[in-house]
């Protein structure tokens, strides 16, 4: 009778070395994933953090751009609106000197309607 609780007892702690076995096995794996998921993490921060620069560049690279264009459409209508100013004087002087003055008159009239327009 004691030789069969003995091969049970044996039976039974062979069964549960087998199982711990398992247990510190899948343990190993776990810690091997978490390791390599927290590797990847951290590359993946990285790499957000990198496109997060390139795209404030980006944004800072369009927004001068965008004030040089601004800039120089300024400056274009203020050469256009000189250009046109003295051509126009330039006709008035060509003209009769009973008409120039209403003719100058207009002319004042429109440059400080130009110069009331509000730019962008």
């Amino acid at each position: 009778m004691y030789l069969f609780i003995a091969t049970i007892f044996i039976a039974e702690l062979i069964i549960f070395g087998f199982i711990l076995r398992l247990l510190i096995l899948g343990d190993k794996k776990i810690n091997c994933c978490r390791t390599y998921a927290l590797n990847c993490g951290n590359d993946i921060i990285k790499t957000v953090q990198e496109v997060k620069e390139i795209l404030i560049t980006t944004q800072n690279i369009l927004g001068k751009a965008t004030e040089f264009v601004i800039k120089k459409r300024k400056e274009m209508k203020n050469k256009l609106i000189n250009m046109a100013f003295i051509y126009m004087i330039i006709l008035v002087f060509k003209m009769k000197f009973k008409r120039a003055a209403t003719v100058l008159q207009y002319l004042l009239i429109l440059r400080d309607f130009w110069a009331s327009i509000p730019s962008r």
